[in-house]
């Protein structure tokens, strides 16, 4: 049978699907959350106004890789699901219930733009304050038998899952200001240049500081972390992004500043995964274990492809259709 990365080829595939819609999903709605939380710090109605026009023809085919990553995390990993849902019931519903309110906000506010305003703060802080206890509890393990889920189920409240959360507020705050500049004007897109590098320095900290922690929760994670061959790429990746960061705002580009950040984000992205390899549920639940049987997952991996590129088309399409500075 084929391997790739110690794996069967099906299950390394199945594998790879699933971190691939994260990521798209982390860069893409994380941008949109970031700056959903920006709206909080914009007094002019002006600048609110034009944060939601730059959201409202993309957010929900952003959302679509959520949907994607849910699905196949459900049907090629069928246990993992399991676990993971029973272990974290109060921040996925969470996440989903603020989802649907930053949608909300954003396709209902000009009924009512100071009440949407606020909900879209509100729904854009809870979905990545969900998102980041997700994250963290996940990397600090979550107890199982190896079948079921045997904690209390608030295991998330802990420090270092309440820590990732803060962190991914500010990354996806640093995403949201990236965005401001590609697609703001005037006081907007200014305020944003002036706030990306003390904002870009606070987030790599944090970013830094998870990747550390992470190390001292489990001996496995602490040996990945110090293994050249997966910091020394996401290290290189991240001093790349960082000279293109600080090279477009010298320069006064506009687009360059997100795609250096977005750079930022994948490595950290990248180096969390790579640490956590090859859990699925980290580390009781190999990848291994959870996979689904292999006639499931040909059919999983084949709805995959064709939706995956459809769903890629139609993001690009709208980013492209809608381009350009929101005036």
């Amino acid at each position: 049978m084929h391997e790739l990365m110690g794996l069967p080829l099906l299950q390394a595939l199945s594998a790879a699907s699933l971190v691939v819609s994260l990521w798209i999903y982390v860069l893409l709605d994380g941008t949109d959350l970031g700056a959903g939380m920006l709206c909080a710090f914009q007094r002019e109605k002006t600048s609110r106004h034009k944060i939601n026009l730059s959201l409202l023809p993309i957010w929900d085919g952003n959302e679509t890789w959520l949907v994607l990553a849910a699905g196949s995390l459900f049907g090629l990993f069928p246990l993992a699901y399991a676990i993971i849902l029973s272990a974290l019931y109060v921040p996925v519903f969470t996440l989903v219930l603020a989802l649907v309110v930053r949608g909300m906000a954003i396709e209902y506010r000009h009924y009512a733009p100071r009440l949407f305003d606020t909900l879209l703060v509100t729904g854009s802080l809870l979905a990545t304050l969900a998102q980041g206890v997700i994250a963290g509890s996940l990397i600090q393990t979550i107890r199982t038998d190896g079948q079921q889920f045997t904690g209390t189920g608030w295991e998330w409240l802990s420090p270092f899952p309440l820590f990732c959360a803060l962190s991914l507020v500010a990354v996806y705050c640093l995403m949201g200001e990236g965005w401001l500049i590609w697609r703001g004007t005037g006081l907007l897109a200014h305020r944003a240049r002036r706030a990306v590098p003390w904002l870009a320095t606070l987030a790599l900290l944090l970013m830094a500081g998870v990747l550390f922690w992470s190390g001292q929760l489990q001996e496995t994670w602490h040996l990945h972390l110090q293994n050249p061959r997966i910091w020394l790429p996401f290290a290189g990746a991240v001093l790349s992004g960082g000279m293109l960061v600080w090279f477009s705002l010298k320069r006064g580009y506009h687009f360059l500043p997100l795609a250096g950040i977005l750079m930022l984000v994948s490595s950290g992205f990248g180096a969390l995964v790579f640490t956590l390899y090859p859990w699925i549920v980290p580390a009781s639940i190999s990848i291994q274990q959870a996979a689904a049987p292999p006639e499931t997952q040909r059919f999983l991996l084949i709805s995959f492809a064709l939706l995956a590129p459809v769903t890629l088309l139609y993001n690009t399409w709208g980013f492209r259709l809608f381009s350009g500075k929101i005036r």
